[in-house]
């Protein structure tokens, strides 16, 4: 299994465009640190109380002016609790480090991840029909199970290397532009709408666990197609296809499940577990965090299952 493993791992590095998803992912990294640098410019002060409490000041100063209306107050109320509230929790509002950049942008990023591992597991398989090297693939003293077998775990490798790099490129780049930060500093939900204080480590962390099983489930998917078409271009074209219309149906999907109860079981509402963890993603009323791990264990069980039987029944005479 393991020379295997080797030789489909040494397959996906002969091709140029896996080394320029690394670049890419380096690049996204950059790009993303210079945009959050120029649009809010460090500002590092270990006097951040001090100013937090001068401004708390300023603002009770305009409160006593004669000439304010009633919503300009209330909006400089809500101001000065927000100050209060950062003062009581220790929490600096300025904090800028590696690590609340990667809870900003390296979160988001993991887009770029799940895009490249789908374009190389949808062409595992397909590539070899569309290459005419099936036949000299089967034909080794291996089983096919053994071989498909070895062809997903090499995925799950390019896609755990693929995430490792976004991690070290991120943290590196973090240092460079914003300095290196503590993991347990404490910041605002940066997904949250109200006064949500979070560990900026943690919340990294669970960001990026939370993102991981809907992941495992598309590029499973992507895997299973590439099995089904003996085209490289269909198989790529139609898992790229699905990924980028997931999105739309979740969004339809959970418009409807209140009067279609049978959509919550539905793979769609359940890919992005992070609105578990996070407002700015929305779950369906109603829903769990073991509910929809469960809807995804199912579908991707399935998917697998599939996988392996097409590929055991493929006809490779043509």
């Amino acid at each position: 299994m393991m020379s295997l493993i080797r030789n489909e791992w040494m397959k996906i590095f002969s091709k140029g465009s896996t080394y320029l998803f690394i670049v890419f992912l380096l690049l996204a990294a950059v790009g993303t640190a210079l945009i959050d640098y120029k649009l809010n410019p460090v500002e590092s002060s270990k006097d951040w109380k001090q100013e937090l409490q001068a401004e708390i000041q300023e603002q009770q100063n305009e409160l006593k002016a004669s000439k304010i209306s009633e919503d300009e107050k209330s909006v400089i109320m809500e101001e000065i609790d927000l100050n209060k509230q950062l003062l009581d929790a220790n929490i600096n509002p300025d904090l800028r480090t590696n690590w609340t950049y990667m809870a900003n942008w390296t979160t988001s990023l993991t887009s770029f991840v799940t895009l490249f591992v789908v374009i190389v597991c949808s062409s595992l398989v397909s590539s070899e029909f569309s290459d005419g090297t099936i036949k000299q693939l089967l034909i080794r003293p291996y089983k096919r199970w053994k071989i498909l077998l070895s062809k997903y775990i090499s995925s799950l490798l390019f896609a755990a290397l693929l995430l490792v790099s976004l991690f070290i490129f991120s943290y590196i780049v973090g240092i460079l532009f914003f300095g290196n930060g503590s993991y347990s500093d404490k910041i605002l939900d940066p997904a949250s709408f109200g006064f949500s204080p979070v560990i900026v480590g943690d919340y990294f962390v669970d960001m990026m666990v939370y993102w991981i099983p809907g992941f495992l489930v598309i590029t499973t998917i992507a895997f299973m197609l590439s099995t089904l078409f003996k085209s490289q271009a269909l198989a790529v074209g139609v898992s790229i296809s699905i990924l980028f219309a997931s999105t739309p149906l979740n969004l339809v999907i959970q418009s409807l499940i209140e009067k279609n109860e049978w959509l919550k079981f539905v793979l769609f509402p359940h890919l992005n577990l992070r609105g578990y963890i996070s407002e700015s993603f929305s779950m369906f009323e109603g829903a769990t965090l073991g509910f929809s791990i469960s809807v995804l264990a199912i579908y991707y069980l399935i998917f697998l299952a599939l996988t392996f039987f097409f590929f055991q029944k493929k006809d490779i005479s043509n």
